[in-house]
């Protein structure tokens, strides 16, 4: 399984890394595997931690491989190796590794956030209802949740359970744009097409992503808007080129006006 992220998921950051002893910078001289195990260990984590930062993934994954092999109980390797498969679409070994932190520490809500999130771009509706719950049980304040598992219940069709969960989100945190992106395309879908604009919009200003500049778009194109949605349509195929939606939707609104 191997799948582009969807834009609109929130994937948490995992808990720092250890940064206590000197370490090997990304790339740089191997770790001395003559060193006692937990010096090794560490040195090895700071270095997983150097080539995060420097946007390393590749290199990051070797390192947290290493601590991993040399400590095979760290449930926090896992957890950030399992979130750098993810970012990078490899979804059967992330799903991997948050399954090992999960059978490490089963109170890990993180890992039932991640596992979770991860399965809503995977497009395993069930799954993630269920893992995302779980996160819920464990940290009734983790708003994202609620927006995450409000998008997977979105994409079963279950509109009333998705809102109120877009709802409860952003009664906890009011500037989650997920929140607001999953609100308006069930108040779109409802016919509620200013209402779906308001929300859409605000989601946009906090953080701006195509799929949600395309239901806008759309939202304006019933009210009859069309200049304003074929702005957002256009604006939506420069984020993301090729998206059926906004090429559809220009395909529509420009037909007989352009050469």
């Amino acid at each position: 399984m191997h799948k582009r992220t969807f834009a609109l998921i929130l994937l948490s950051l995992s808990m720092p890394l250890p940064t206590r002893a000197a370490s090997p910078p990304c790339e740089g001289a191997a770790v001395d595997s003559s060193l006692p195990k937990s010096t090794r260990v560490e040195q090895l984590t700071n270095q997983a931690l150097a080539c995060l930062k420097a946007n390393k993934s590749i290199q990051a994954i070797a390192s947290l491989s290493e601590v991993i092999g040399a400590d095979p109980n760290r449930a926090q390797a896992y957890l950030n190796r399992g979130n750098l498969f993810v970012r990078m679409g490899q979804f059967n070994a992330g799903l991997t590794d948050y399954n090992r932190v999960i059978a490490l520490e089963p109170g890990h809500f993180e890992a039932w956030y991640n596992r979770g999130s991860a399965r809503v771009v995977a497009g395993e509706y069930d799954a993630a209802i269920a893992d995302l719950t779980e996160a819920i049980k464990l940290k009734p304040d983790l708003a994202r949740a609620y927006c995450n598992r409000g998008l997977g219940l979105l994409r079963k069709g279950d509109q009333d359970k998705a809102r109120d969960d877009f709802e409860k989100g952003l009664e906890i945190k009011i500037d989650l744009p997920l929140c607001y992106y999953g609100r308006g395309e069930v108040k779109l879908s409802e016919g509620r097409y200013q209402e779906a604009i308001d929300d859409l919009t605000i989601g946009i200003n906090l953080k701006p992503a195509a799929e949600a500049l395309a239901h806008r778009a759309t939202a304006y194109e019933r009210l009859g808007e069309n200049s304003q949605a074929l702005r957002d349509y256009r604006n939506a195929l420069s984020m993301r080129p090729r998206l059926e939606t906004a090429e559809a939707g220009i395909a529509r609104l420009t037909q007989g006006t352009e050469d």
